[in-house]
């Protein structure tokens, strides 16, 4: 039997101390042992490979449907399109959002008409009086004309989706349906005609059944584009009676603004481009958007036309006289429209004009539709004969709907580009909307769509469908961003996407999970993973006339799982477990996969909403 002192076991002093106070003090180190236990962090658990997740972080995205900023400007959606430049080159530039101004609803006020970049029509009604206007937010069309099938003729042999984009807007009664119809513009060359199917007091626009068919021919042949980006105006120049279409274009460099002569009758109007005349010469500026105003009070038709820095020219008139058979005389270039002081008027970037009476004062004030997406008006302080602008000044209306937070991490897709009216994705707490109820960190994800708040104007409904030929997820795509593989998709469905953000571990197993609670319709979480390797170099074969083709050596193989789900009213858990392997053997000893997906896509009935929370690709042991 082994026996150990008092002494080796205590020091000397603590030999000598009463047995209470020592055991007090062994009681005392024992509470402080596991209070610090009990403080330290819990072991860290199976890493989530989902970024953002529980949709804890995002970031501010303007929410446009009311066609007002969170500022309480009028404002359009922005966007950009390939025109040529300057420097000769092709390159993105910034489009304006189009304007037009005209009484939409028979109350003697001068009402704004706009139609932004990406094809949504918005109709500000004056709320003010006639000495003073005011607005609140934009009435949305049920219109969207913007969406175009890859086979449709008017691509011109490109690949692009969305060639009627960059729109310009123009109300007229060319048609005589004794309402105020409207002209439309487009980047493809196109004029559409979109007639009112409401009344002069409650215009109601709606979607055609084939776009295609509202086109007003500007060539006898129909397949010919002999300019784009179209900007239309309507006058009867030669006095005949028949309303002829002007239009300012912005393909070239040195534009112009055309006159065809309408060679029709009635409300049956008929243009074509051996009777197109060239009635106002570019004189090197471009992005042409003409308008049509009796500029100094001589009773002759004038121009006004905004052009791409955003200056406003003045062509004048002469009054020479037209005689059959003859050139359309010229209307010349006069100035650049300038402010009271002499300063002149620039919006910066590509712009649209249209005029308007807004203070009752018998003087016609300039809209500018400006390249940030906001409108603008110049109250003319002149005279008749001789007008006097104050700058253009954004006009504001109330504030419209909440701007979205956009959940940081995620590539998302709610169908702006296709028409999908009044949707909207943002991140949410209990705060903010007290129905989430976040079951992970203090956050939730939900989709829905936002209330119309038209106020002459019927709610909007469209539902474009998807192309019949239209397949999400075949073949897989690794590389394309969520708008990009939704072109051809239904307007109503969403997407949510994380590409590259994890890899998969090769011959590994994981659990994928995730909340939801709500209503959605087609509902469908699709991860994927991809394995790449190199077998030898590349292989340069070379073909006719010195063309090339890279063949590569290499092995790829693409896997993917998918699990529905259809939410109810609660909280519930959609899981799977999968595993990670390819079938070819030589990517059998790859570590991980080259790349890796999530992606959620699914569909939201109008009216309703759904919350996602806590998504999550774990690991197993």
């Amino acid at each position: 039997m082994i026996s150990i002192s008092m002494q080796a076991r205590f020091p000397l002093k603590w030999r000598f101390m009463p047995i209470a106070p020592l055991l007090a003090f062994f009681v005392v180190v024992a509470a402080l042992t596991q209070a610090a236990q009990a403080q330290a962090p819990a072991p860290a658990g199976p890493k989530n490979l989902v970024g953002n997740g529980g949709f804890e972080t995002s970031f501010r995205r303007e929410n446009l449907w009311d066609g007002v900023d969170n500022a309480g400007y009028l404002t359009g959606e922005r966007g950009a399109l390939p025109v040529l430049t300057t420097s000769g080159t092709i390159a993105e530039t910034s489009m304006p959002i189009s304007v037009s101004v005209a009484d939409m609803n028979g109350d003697g006020k001068m009402d704004i008409v706009t139609m932004d970049v990406l094809g949504y029509l918005r109709i500000y009604f004056n709320s003010g009086t006639p000495e003073a206007p005011a607005f609140t937010v934009g009435d949305l069309g049920n219109v969207f004309l913007t969406r175009i099938a890859p086979k449709d003729p008017v691509l011109m042999g490109t690949t692009a989706y969305f060639v009627r984009q960059g729109p310009r807007v123009h109300v007229s009664e060319l048609l005589k349906t004794g309402k105020k119809d409207i002209l439309i513009g487009n980047y493809a060359g196109e004029i559409l005609a979109l007639l009112n199917s409401g009344s002069n007091q409650v215009p109601d626009f709606r979607q055609p059944a084939d776009v295609g068919r509202i086109a007003i021919p500007t060539s006898k042949d129909l397949g010919r584009k002999w300019g784009n980006v179209f900007a239309p105006a309507t006058w009867d120049w030669n006095k005949d009676g028949r309303e002829d279409l002007l239009i300012g274009e912005g393909s070239y460099s040195a534009n112009n603004i055309h006159l065809l002569l309408n060679m029709g009758s009635g409300n049956k109007p008929v243009f074509d481009d051996t009777n197109r005349h060239i009635l106002a010469f570019g004189d090197g500026l471009e992005q042409l958007t003409p308008c049509v105003v009796d500029y100094n009070g001589d009773g002759l038709p004038d121009l006004l036309v905004a052009e791409r820095t955003g200056k406003i020219a003045v062509y004048i008139n002469k009054g020479e006289q037209w005689k059959s058979g003859q050139p359309v005389p010229e209307v010349p270039f006069a100035s650049f429209l300038t402010t009271g002081s002499g300063s002149p008027i620039s919006v910066g970037g590509i712009a649209t004009v249209a005029t308007g009476d807004f203070n009752g004062d018998g003087l016609f004030d300039i809209v500018v539709g400006k390249s940030n997406g906001r409108v603008a008006l110049a109250l003319n302080k002149g005279t008749k004969t001789e007008p006097k602008f104050d700058a253009p000044v954004e006009l504001k209306g109330t504030t419209g709907t909440a701007p979205m937070a956009m959940p940081s991490g995620w590539d998302v897709d709610y169908g702006m580009r296709r028409g999908n009216m009044l949707a909207y994705v943002t991140v949410v707490n209990e705060t903010t909307d007290p129905a989430a109820r976040p079951v992970e960190g203090k956050s939730a994800l939900k989709v829905g769509y936002s209330p119309s708040h038209n106020t002459v104007m019927s709610v909007p409904n469209l539902s474009l469908p998807a192309f019949p030929d239209f397949k999400l997820n075949t073949p897989l795509n690794f590389t394309s961003t969520a708008e990009d593989l939704m072109r051809g998709a239904s307007s109503r469905m969403f997407m949510l996407r994380q590409v590259g953000r994890f890899r998969l571990k090769n011959n590994a197993n994981y659990t994928f999970s995730m909340r939801v609670k709500g209503k959605a319709n087609e509902g469908e979480v699709l991860i994927a993973y991809s394995g790449v390797k190199e077998l030898g170099p590349e292989k340069i074969v070379r073909g006719d006339r010195g063309a090339a083709d890279v063949q590569r050596n290499e092995v790829k193989e693409e896997n993917s799982e998918a699990v529905k789900f259809a939410p109810g009213s609660n909280w519930s858990e959609v899981k799977k477990d999968f595993r990670v392997s390819f079938k070819n053997k030589d990517l059998s000893d790859l570590k991980e996969a080259t790349t890796s997906l999530i992606q959620l896509t699914f569909t939201v009935p109008a009216g309703s909403e759904v919350y996602f929370d806590d998504v999550k690709i774990i690991e197993k042991p």
